[in-house]
């Protein structure tokens, strides 16, 4: 009897340590696409900064999955639409429970199908335009669209400077530019600004004097500039040597270090509607940018805040044991998280519902407008 009670003893001390069904979680490979080379490469490379970031995060449970292994397979689609669809139709095969990207809003037009069909989520963390997330009823956004930005942007402006006309300079050929103009211009519309004058470009193109003598000939108080990065940048310089005396403002596109960096001094008081302020003090951010900047020698900007923001409100599915495609579209409708963006949730449309952040290039730095 001594020696069977010995047994039973031995057999619950070792079953104490025998781990819960489930409690070494699960994997969770989350498949990402970023422009890290090309083009857009400047928003791609935060991107990529961010989601080493948030690696090392979760490793460390300052992002808390709970029991689980989320991992991010970030691969560079180098700003190649071809390379975009190669890469999700990768994703939708190889056992991703979630893509994230592409970075840019056309590559997302083409590609985000690809996913809607395999049943795969998306995650959009950069796609402002407009009719992202109509794509299909798992395709999310936590970036702000610019009609949600735009607006609030150009309010801001009118109440200090008190605009009363306004021109235009856009790209018609890259679905993100063709959008901010038409949110420009109905916005404009709807505060009672003249447009004056309205010019285009082609995506890569270098001079454009032509169209701003034209936009200077008119003499108007705004120029607006819907462009992405590397075409803002030339434009804003060469505004300040054709005679344009306007105030400047611009979308998403302007919204990175690299538009200052190229621009130099004439990106001076350039104004930007966005989505993240570095700047700001919600939970949880101070710790982000020191950890970024100590890391990447760089202040994060927006691309990067969302990146990480991403893999914060991802952490918060998984870590509440929804861990499939599936599981993960079904429970982001319902999140409410707070990240470095600020508190965050999906809205109905599933578009981002957080605060925004106007923003001008003051010293050659973003500084909060207003």
């Amino acid at each position: 009897m001594k020696r069977l009670v010995a047994l039973f003893a031995v057999f619950c001390l070792s079953a104490a340590f025998i781990p819960a069904a489930g409690a070494a979680g699960n994997a969770v490979k989350v498949g990402v696409v970023a422009d890290i080379s090309g083009s857009a490469g400047a928003y791609g490379t935060s991107q990529k900064n961010a989601y080493a970031l948030a690696a090392d995060d979760l490793k460390n449970k300052r992002i808390d999955a709970g029991p689980n292994d989320v991992t991010f397979d970030v691969q560079d689609a180098a700003s190649d639409p071809a390379q975009v669809i190669s890469l999700v139709q990768k994703f939708t095969t190889d056992g991703s429970a979630l893509i994230i990207g592409p970075t840019l809003s056309s590559e997302a037009f083409k590609a985000d199908p690809i996913a809607v069909k395999a049943n795969v989520p998306v995650l959009a963390t950069s796609n402002t335009a407009s009719g992202i997330t109509a794509i299909g009823p798992c395709v999310f956004r936590d970036s702000l669209s610019e009609d949600q930005v735009v607006p609030e942007a150009l309010g801001k402006v009118v109440a200090k400077w008190h605009p009363k006309t306004a021109a235009i300079i856009y790209g018609d050929d890259d679905q993100f530019t063709k959008t901010d103009y038409e949110i420009f211009k109905a916005a404009l519309g709807r505060l009672n600004i003249t447009i004056v004058e309205t010019q285009t470009y082609h995506k890569g193109d270098v001079d454009f004097k032509a169209q701003l003598t034209q936009i200077a000939s008119q003499k108007p108080d705004l120029l607006v500039v819907g462009s992405l990065v590397e075409e803002a940048a030339k434009i804003v310089g060469q505004a300040k040597t054709t005679g344009v005396s306007a105030h400047v403002i611009g979308g998403n596109g302007l919204n990175s270090p690299k538009f200052i960096a190229l621009a130099g001094s004439a990106a001076d008081g350039v104004v930007v509607g966005a989505a993240y302020f570095s700047g700001n003090t919600y939970s949880g951010n101070r710790e982000f940018v020191s950890a970024y900047q100590k890391q990447f020698g760089a202040v994060p900007d927006q691309f990067a805040a969302q990146a990480y923001a991403a893999a914060q409100i991802i952490g918060a599915v998984v870590k509440s044991g929804k861990t499939t495609g599936a599981q993960i579209c079904s429970a982001f409708g319902s999140s409410k998280v707070n990240t470095v963006l600020g508190p965050f949730s999906f809205a109905p449309d599933r578009n981002a519902s957080a605060p925004s952040a106007i923003l001008t290039v003051k010293d050659g730095k973003f500084a909060a407008f207003g």
